[in-house]
């Protein structure tokens, strides 16, 4: 039976911190440990950790315990039931009140100048940009380094209609970090996040969540490798990749489950609620009338691209429902 542990004070009633650090974990016996002490060694100490587990029925209650003794900066909240990764990605941020925030995934780590690097660089901002972002490392399951993540590098356009047509464009596949969507790592003013999706329930909902803050501002990258990316056979995605063998719409039932374990094994459709999301941001976002259109057209460009795949899944998802009646 996993030990309770003790939770710290609540830092919001010492003092409110300027970053927030949210660890969303489930059975993160093997790496909690790597990433609690990067996050701990930073050289910015202006922080709070908030770590949620997921019902873990591992050894994960009794690591947050160890480290919520040894600093007053770390918290522990365990979820009574597996809600799924997006509940529990946004609970760490809906129950944390830095300025700034990030999401800190149990197996990456931090270089120490992580955050001094990345609150610096929105600090010096004039106020445009939503979020700052250091280059990637890719490290091995003991982490060794493997490579800097090479990607064709967004710098963020001046007007929300460049930034969109940077992220979803025609050339969104050579323009965007859409496949590997390392910046949701960033660090995040608050302020800018309140309002987005959030981790929605689907598979690639990083991407959408980094679609709504382009329109809302500018990204900074710190151009140091110093957000450390863990490759391992136990990672979500490759996990899922592995069990699906191949079958595309195997695997994004199962990222789908992931993500919301309520959905069962029901289509996700993702591509169409990444289409539609795309646009309806575009359309609630506050922006100049003009950029308004652009950005709208953007959208509607996107989804008339995907026409096939959407028609596709239409289908899948007609098939699931006829299936399931």
């Amino acid at each position: 039976m996993p030990i309770e542990p003790p939770v710290a004070p609540h830092l919001k009633e010492l003092s409110m911190p300027r970053v927030s650090i949210g660890i969303p974990v489930f059975n993160g016996e093997k790496y909690l440990r790597d990433a609690l002490d990067s996050a701990l060694s930073q050289t910015f100490e202006d922080f709070e950790i908030l770590i949620s587990d997921n019902a873990s029925t591992d050894s994960t209650p009794e690591i947050a315990a160890e480290y919520c003794a040894r600093d007053s900066r770390v918290r522990y909240h365990r979820q009574e039931t597996n809600l799924g990764a997006a509940a529990n990605f946004n609970y760490v941020f809906h129950h944390t009140t830095g300025e700034f925030f990030h999401w800190s995934s149990y197996d990456d780590m931090l270089a120490p100048e992580y955050l001094e690097e990345c609150v610096a660089a929105l600090d010096a901002d004039n106020g445009d940009a939503v979020l700052s972002y250091p280059q990637t490392l890719m490290i091995d399951a003991d982490g060794n380094p493997l490579r800097v993540y090479d990607a064709v590098t967004r710098k963020g356009g001046s007007t929300p209609s460049k930034r969109l047509e940077e992220m979803i464009g025609p050339d969104e596949r050579q323009q965007s970090h859409a496949h590997l969507c390392f910046p949701v790592f960033g660090l995040i003013r608050r302020e800018a996040l309140i309002g987005t999706s959030l981790i929605a329930n689907m598979p690639r909902s990083d991407t959408l969540l980094l679609v709504e803050l382009a329109l809302r501002g500018a990204f900074i990258e710190v151009e140091k490798p110093l957000f450390l990316r863990r490759e391992h056979d136990k990672g979500s995605v490759i996990s899922a990749e592995n069990e699906a063998k191949g079958n595309d719409v195997e695997l994004e039932k199962l990222l789908a489950a992931w993500f919301d374990p309520k959905r069962g094994n029901r289509f996700p459709a993702t591509l169409t609620r990444l289409g539609f999301g795309y646009l309806k941001a575009s359309l609630r976002t506050r922006m100049p009338i003009r950029e308004w259109f652009a950005c709208v057209s953007i959208s509607l460009a996107w989804l008339r691209r995907h026409r096939r795949w959407l028609f596709r899944e239409f289908k899948l998802v007609l098939r699931d429902r006829l299936r399931m009646s």
